[in-house]
């Protein structure tokens, strides 16, 4: 069972409402029942990129962008003249060029720095989007980039449209999901457990409640936050 499949679990048996059970079918959908009646899909809610190519998890390009850093600066190891300096990063989407492309704009941008005398502070750009900031570090033997922190600009944003968005595509996500399966069950409860992390004020959750028109395939909606599994946002489907 996954983390977010036992935070599920513990919030549903605290409802006391019914028996339940985690993946009653086998490995089909619902990922738990409760009672005989109802069907619950759990996902994580985290925080998409929406492109042209389809939603992304934030994930898919700070990941690899951090590894390839990690790389391009390690590269320079070698060539450590008692002077160690800070990287960081700030990221944004979407990237023209391929993984390739980005690393050799960082080993290119890295050499500039050192070949322009290594006077920090300094910013520039590597690509279309990404830059680094270059700050002085006490000299660490055979070190010359110490990776420091990264900035993703695509991250946060209005907190309301922001977790409308990335609600509304978990209900498209998981109503296609169980729609070979909806007979099986009265009612459908999607739970969400919250990994964007901001939370949800009241006067969020009423802006939230006209930003998403459509339930789907569900008759209810629920966030709950990931770490202490209570309760930020419930949605019902009134014409249920």
């Amino acid at each position: 069972m996954k983390a977010e499949e036992q935070t599920a679990e513990d919030y549903l048996q605290g409802l006391g409402i019914g028996s339940v059970k985690f993946e009653p079918d086998g490995n089909i959908p619902p990922d738990f029942s409760v009672g005989s009646s109802t069907g619950v899909e759990v996902r994580r809610l985290n925080q998409n990129y929406f492109g042209e190519d389809g939603p992304k998890g934030l994930g898919e390009l700070s990941i690899p962008l951090w590894k390839i850093l990690e790389k391009g600066a390690s590269e320079f190891d070698n060539r450590f003249d008692d002077k160690s300096y800070w990287v960081f990063a700030k990221y944004r989407r979407p990237s023209r060029e391929s993984g390739g492309e980005t690393a050799k704009s960082i080993r290119d941008s890295l050499e500039d720095f050192l070949g322009r005398g290594g006077q920090t502070p300094d910013e520039f750009t590597v690509n279309d989007h990404l830059k680094l900031t270059v700050y002085p570090s006490s000299p660490v033997q055979g070190r010359v980039f110490r990776l420091g922190g990264g900035i993703d600009r695509d991250s946060g944003g209005w907190l309301a449209p922001m977790y409308a968005d990335n609600i509304s595509y978990c209900i498209r996500e998981k109503s296609l999901k169980i729609a070979p399966y909806e007979d099986r069950y009265d009612t459908w409860w999607l739970l969400l457990i919250d990994f964007i992390g901001w939370g949800i004020s009241d006067r969020e959750e009423s802006e939230l409640r006209s930003m998403i028109p459509s339930l789907g395939r569900f008759d209810r909606v629920i966030v709950i936050d990931n770490q202490r599994g209570e309760l930020r946002l419930d949605l019902e489907d009134k014409a249920a």
